[in-house]
């Protein structure tokens, strides 16, 4: 019976309501009764889904499990009892009283992986193919929405809007890359221009679209350039995804020796790194830099140290690196990416000194040297991101260094600058992780 009324409150949900208030006033502002309705609506939902979720028809499962990211966001935002952070730390709270606003919630970044298809272990051709249709959906949704501010007919998120110029050129730029998507993938069936109300409008495989660009764009203020930020987030996070999948598959390849299928995997790695570098530019050519310090305040303590794939892909690539372990140690939602500090695990950088030097084992050292430069292209253009918009003495969002913490790692490459494979990484001391990060309870809120 109560898995009933959870299904029943959840359906009377109003989508539309949640995200228009929340776009008219900045999710900072979110009206408390609301989000604290979700947030004791996330922890019915995952109670339900464990004890009736076998019970339950497809469709009724569907939406309970989309709920339950929806609501988990604004769970993770909320502070109990509508305390400060200050007086959660005042009164000693733990780590569950300070949820904070974390870098997933932030972003919505579990939304996406649902979209995404990483949630079910998917193979790295349907990531891929994923990857590509997130990327047409994102960069067109937003080529619009910059479009309608143009010509004045959007409504929300106007606050320090660019200069026309600079509108001008992130359109141009949008423009360009919807076109590296062309042949890619088939397309999404396009959103709603309107949010919808029901659940059933977000659901997949139909709903996809509705919930890149309705669900996932919920800035935490009304400036206008917190949009950019978010949807710079969501366009890294889909194409590192893609690159991982594929990084993964290569490893898994030159295991079986099969040279040709690695260098096919790397080669359109790649291509999605170059995808993810036009993707960022966006913002370093066109965001001005006090239009960040308008919003970064209300960013909280989100971090790329806590994009799961962006650490994920470098450990595949080059490994644990010994000075990354004190950072992922604290990126509580991430750490058990540490398990991969073991003398048994082979990053593609070591897998690649033993690929022959003959013709096929040539094509795949091409294609890998070919997405390292991709990568380091990327990784320069992220740490000049860092020293255009931090000050020189703040720290990083996720407690790091900031800039001199990315300056620290960009350089971090497969090969130097005569293509020579670089040794691998090897701390002088490998150190079993914690309990915690061996293994998560199959509701922890990190999941």
């Amino acid at each position: 019976m109560r898995t009933a009324a959870v299904l029943r409150a959840v359906l009377d949900f109003d989508m539309a309501h949640y995200i228009g208030h929340a776009r008219s006033v900045g999710r900072d502002r979110l009206d408390p009764a609301l989000r604290a309705r979700m947030a004791e609506a996330y922890e019915d939902v995952t109670v339900a889904l464990a004890l009736d979720g076998h019970r339950l028809g497809r469709q009724e499962r569907a939406v309970l499990r989309l709920a339950e990211l929806v609501f988990q966001a604004e769970w993770k935002l909320a502070l109990p009892e509508g305390e400060s952070p200050q007086q959660v730390a005042a009164r000693g709270g733990g780590p569950l009283d300070r949820r904070g606003k974390r870098y997933q919630p932030y972003g919505n970044v579990r939304l996406l992986n649902h979209v995404l298809g990483t949630r079910w272990h998917a193979p790295d051709g349907a990531v891929e193919r994923a990857c590509w249709q997130t990327v047409r959906a994102v960069a067109s949704g937003w080529r619009a929405y910059e479009q309608r501010t143009v010509d004045g007919t959007e409504t929300w998120a106007r606050d320090a809007l660019p200069e026309p110029g600079q509108l001008a050129e992130r359109i141009e730029r949008l423009d360009a890359l919807v076109s590296l998507t062309a042949g890619r993938a088939p397309a999404l069936r396009p959103a709603a221009a309107t949010p919808p109300r029901h659940w059933q409008d977000y659901l997949l495989p139909h709903g996809r679209a509705n919930i890149l660009e309705h669900l996932t764009v919920l800035p935490q203020t009304t400036q206008h350039d917190e949009v950019t930020f978010l949807r710079v987030i969501h366009l890294v996070e889909a194409t590192t995804w893609g690159v991982l999948a594929r990084v993964m598959s290569a490893a898994e390849w030159l295991r079986a020796r099969r040279w040709e299928y690695a260098a096919e995997c790397l080669d359109r790695a790649a291509v999605l790194a170059a995808a993810q570098t036009q993707a960022l530019l966006v913002m370093r050519r066109t965001m001005p830099v006090e239009h960040f310090h308008g919003f970064r305040a209300a960013t909280g303590d989100a971090s790329a140290v806590q994009a799961f794939p962006t650490q994920l892909l470098h450990i595949h690539l080059l490994g644990v690196h010994p000075e990354k372990v004190e950072a992922l140690h604290e990126a509580t939602e991430n750490a058990y990416v540490l398990l991969h500090q073991n003398p048994d695990f082979e990053p593609l950088r070591d897998l690649l000194h033993r690929v022959p030097g003959e013709a096929a084992g040539r094509r795949v050292l091409d294609a890998a040297h070919r997405l390292d430069q991709e990568l380091y292209a990327w990784r320069k253009i992220h740490y000049g991101v860092a020293l255009r918009y931090l000050p020189q003495e703040s720290t990083g969002s996720g407690g790091t260094s900031g800039a001199p913490y990315l300056r620290s790692f960009y350089q971090d490459r497969l090969f130097d600058a005569d293509r020579t494979l670089l040794p691998q990484h090897r701390s002088a001391t490998t150190t079993a992780p914690d309990a915690w990060v061996r293994a998560r309870p199959a509701l922890s809120p990190f999941n």
